[in-house]
């Protein structure tokens, strides 16, 4: 807890510190905004004392272990931890006395403008999917099960040696690093919004929620005629769901056609907008655009992509 916690240096314990600071002049990299990028080894009790965010950061723990704080709380850390600060919120570091930790850091905002049809910005895939999940976090560390360190590895070495196509190169690792650490984020929220998962039995009118839209989803034309054939109000019901399971009713039925939908466009036997048809979305558009908020791609995309890889 943060009482527990003291983030007030008394002298230097840096090992080693290799740091990027473009916070004057934040570099533009496709649709990412780069304003530092580091790596950093420390003795035991080594502090960053307490600062507000002006960018997003995510802090990869190399190894070792110590506090950050995030979201307003202090959080115990540790080798193999990534940790999400958003612009506003307190941050600060603090390293175990004992078993002092090594972290890479890289702090960025995602850059203004529109995306276009290809859901671009510049040459890079909009971000803005990527920009709400991490806004909307309330858990900012997750473990790094998908390689993270790697693309920050890829980073350094194009900034050590600086070579042609460096910054095409260390655009594509920023990209790369984002969307893993959104990926972690993202795989973190879904296992804990598992029934399988929960720390205690569901209520029965959540079980019951939950035997309907798997029985029934594809059939569903609106959520609260479940209400009505269970015989619970709806704000009831969405109350209780929303407790239990940490997501709304909706979600968790969105949930569902996007499983299915991702089940269609690989099989490659529907078009686009007879899936769109089967999952009961009112236009191929609406369609679309959930599923690119969902995922960060269109559907036409994301088909497209797994016929390709069906003929490998």
């Amino acid at each position: 807890m943060d009482q527990e916690v003291t983030y007030e240096q008394k002298d230097n314990r840096i090992d080693f510190h290799f740091d990027h600071i473009y916070f004057e002049n934040p570099q533009r990299f496709g649709s990412i905004d780069l304003f530092q990028v580091g790596d950093l080894s420390c003795q035991g009790g080594y502090v960053v004392n307490e600062h507000e965010q002006i960018c997003y950061e995510l802090t990869y723990i190399v190894s070792g272990r110590g506090w950050l704080k995030a979201g307003g709380t202090s959080h115990p850390v540790k080798e193999g931890d990534i940790v999400l600060n958003v612009p506003g919120e307190l941050h600060a570091c603090r390293a175990d006395d004992e078993d002092p930790f090594r972290y890479y850091y890289v702090g960025f905002d995602f850059a203004e403008g529109e995306a276009g049809d290809a859901g671009e910005v510049g040459d890079a895939p909009a971000l803005e999917p990527i920009r709400k999940m991490f806004d909307q976090t309330t858990q900012p560390v997750v473990s790094n099960l998908l390689g993270i360190e790697a693309p920050f590895a890829g980073i350094f070495k194009e900034l050590v040696n600086l070579k042609s196509y460096s910054s095409f190169m260390i655009g594509s690792y920023l990209q790369q690093l984002i969307v893993l650490a959104y990926r972690s984020f993202h795989d973190s929220r879904e296992t804990a919004y598992s029934p399988m998962l929960q720390g205690k039995e569901m209520t029965k009118p959540v079980h019951d929620v939950i035997r309907y839209i798997e029985h029934n989803w594809l059939r569903m034309t609106e959520l609260g005629a479940m209400a009505e054939e269970l015989h619970y109000s709806y704000s009831y019901l969405s109350h209780q769901f929303s407790k239990e399971m940490g997501l709304t009713i909706q979600e968790y039925y969105n949930r569902k056609r996007f499983e299915q939908a991702v089940k269609l466009l690989r099989e490659g036997r529907l078009t686009v907008t007879q899936i769109a048809d089967k999952l009961r979305y009112q236009s191929i558009h609406s369609f679309s655009k959930a599923f690119r908020l969902h995922f960060g791609i269109s559907p036409t995309e994301y088909q497209s992509i797994a016929t390709s890889a069906n003929q490998v």
